[in-house]
């Protein structure tokens, strides 16, 4: 494909054995490009790819690496579960999530569109944003990145809509959507890092330990917000989607939506919802929430080969990228039966050893398996449990669009995938399929 020869591995073994290949199967030159994508400076891309033994992020290291790479181990400190994972998901997030739900004490709540007497109707993508974009975002970054710019939620979703033109490199004539969404956020992130630290100081270690890094090698400010750039996006681009499809398929599921409640109920006292019970007494909820993300992840591994490489009966040879579908994967029929995309949402409870399964990779796997997978499940189940454990829950038929004309009475259609474009990650609905509920407080 423009004169790059590039293989796509399908077959489960095959997957493995890619993932298990550290030496001849390269990520490296995937980040680099990602990297001049942002056009990064030729500077700034020494001072980040070449590994300087010296660098202060490399004192206490067995052995050194580059500062790029670096990051990827801040990430793995603050979301693998430990004190940082902790103090993110239990005193930063789920508390500004709980806050969010707080319908009454927010009379412009963004995903608020109508009000009565005993009940509101809500947009479940907006309501997702505000859980997952926003709360997530000022859990990283803290509160000031939105007086920063308070548009930046709108930014951040021009930019969701658009980004795989940035994945395919379209040129710019093609792109302006795309490339006013990045430079906005990337703006953003300038205009943020100016501002005195006291006026910052909430964000968390991820942010501290990126940003001290970056001035350690020297990197001028526009780098450093193009580096946020990509590892915020990473941080913020696929959970809230997910969250949107779990709350669409209990919505429209009766049956479902009455099992997860019984299951979670028991999770909340005087008033609070116990995270810790979700995440360790809920096997149903999780299994749900592992099947969803079998549904709707739709990305791509992206690899180079840097040495001949074999892989069943053929040798890859270097130079050439490898590419592994993982919707391909969760669409198996051996594994996941003859309408693999339907959903069963107990598959996972019922048989434990699927989350293993070589055609089960929502996170990927190997050595860049992603660190944000417990954060990522933990916070979808909780928001799921306060919805379902809060309020009486239904779909808003009567503020429903499908294919442009307005519904009555029957539900309207589930919402579709939008598999009409790439996706570096899950996969939003089409524009236009939202779903609309309605709100009844039940406790």
């Amino acid at each position: 494909m423009a004169g790059m020869r590039i293989y796509i591995v399908t077959s489960p073994n095959h997957v493995a054995s890619c993932y298990r290949n550290t030496t001849t199967i390269s990520y490296h030159p995937v980040i680099e490009d990602m990297y001049r994508w942002i056009q990064f400076s030729d500077g700034g891309m020494k001072k980040v790819f070449v590994v300087d033994p010296s660098a202060a992020h490399n004192a206490d290291l067995p052995k050194p690496v580059a500062a790029a790479f670096m990051l990827n181990n801040y990430h793995r400190a603050q979301l693998l579960p430990g004190e940082d994972f902790e103090e993110l998901l239990h005193n930063r997030l789920t508390p500004s999530m709980e806050r969010t739900f707080d319908f009454d004490s927010t009379p412009n709540h963004p995903a608020v569109l109508a009000r009565s007497k005993d009940s509101i109707s809500i947009s479940v993508l907006e309501l997702c944003n505000e859980l997952f974009v926003r709360c997530t975002a000022e859990a990283t970054l803290g509160k000031s990145i939105f007086r920063v710019n308070p548009n930046l939620l709108n930014a951040f979703g021009r930019w969701e809509r658009t980004n795989w033109k940035f994945m395919f490199q379209m040129p710019k004539f093609m792109s302006r959507d795309m490339i006013a969404g990045k430079d906005e956020i990337i703006n953003t992130f300038v205009e943020y890092f100016r501002l005195p630290y006291e006026e910052r100081s909430d964000c968390n270690y991820f942010v501290r330990a990126s940003e001290k890094l970056a001035k350690d090698v020297g990197l001028c400010e526009l780098d450093t917000a193009k580096i946020f750039l990509l590892h915020i996006w990473a941080v913020l681009g696929n959970v809230y989607k997910v969250a949107f499809w779990a709350i669409a398929y209990i919505a429209y599921d009766p049956q479902l939506l009455a099992e997860i409640r019984v299951e979670v109920l028991a999770a909340f006292k005087d008033g609070k919802v116990d995270e810790i019970y979700l995440a360790e007494h809920c096997p149903k909820l999780d299994s749900f929430i592992s099947e969803v993300l079998r549904l709707t992840v739709a990305s791509a591994l992206a690899r180079e080969i840097v040495a001949p490489t074999a892989i069943g009966d053929k040798v890859l040879q270097p130079g050439s990228k490898l590419l592994i579908p993982y919707r391909q994967l969760h669409m198996n029929r051996d594994v996941w039966g003859a309408d693999p995309m339907l959903l069963e949402p107990f598959r996972f409870a019922n048989n434990t050893k699927l989350l293993n399964s070589k055609s089960y990779r929502p996170f990927g796997g190997g050595p860049t398996l992603c660190p944000g997978r417990f954060v990522a499940k933990r916070s979808i189940g909780f928001a799921v449990a306060l919805l379902v454990g809060r309020y009486d829950i239904s779909v808003d038929a009567d503020r429903m669009r499908n294919g442009g004309k307005k519904t009555h009475g029957d539900l309207p259609l589930f919402p579709r995938l939008d598999t009409t474009k790439p996706s570096p990650g899950a996969s939003l609905p089409h524009e236009g399929d939202g779903v609309v509920l309605v709100l009844r407080k039940r406790l």
